[in-house]
């Protein structure tokens, strides 16, 4: 499956989800039952690289430029991670049934600004940068 990023085709690693999907990981709700959790991946100066968030050590999700990942997690302690340039990036999180958490994966690959990290210090502002659903789960 593609995802469109300025004008060229990027290909994500999974199906992109449904336009329904989308629309519906927009709204940002909370899931009963669940901790949801929504990756944010968007900057202007952000490379078309992928780069794969690990969920608790196990699940990979690949993301890209301009990208958002909704997660439905269990209640409790959980860890996204990422690898970039033989370093990982760590983000713990902890969270109850019905609780919404929304982080982004900022940073860059272009020569001026070559690191990533995630940060959840504007979820309001991520919410305005989320683009496309690439992964739903």
């Amino acid at each position: 499956m593609t995802t469109v990023r300025t004008r060229r085709k990027v290909c994500t690693p999974e199906p992109i989800p449904s336009a329904a999907a989308e629309a519906d990981a927009k709204r940002f709700d909370a899931t009963p039952g669940v901790f949801t959790v929504y990756v944010v991946r968007s900057a202007w100066t952000d490379a078309i690289r992928p780069l794969n968030v690990r969920v608790d050590g196990t699940r990979d999700i690949g993301t890209l430029p301009r990208s958002l990942i909704r997660l439905k997690l269990s209640p409790g302690k959980h860890e996204l991670s990422f690898e970039w340039n033989g370093r990982v990036w760590r983000q713990a999180l902890q969270g109850e049934a019905g609780d919404v958490r929304i982080v982004e994966l900022i940073g860059s690959s272009l020569p001026f600004a070559r690191e990533y990290r995630w940060s959840d210090a504007d979820p309001a502002g991520a919410k305005l940068r989320a683009t496309r659903l690439i992964a739903d789960g």
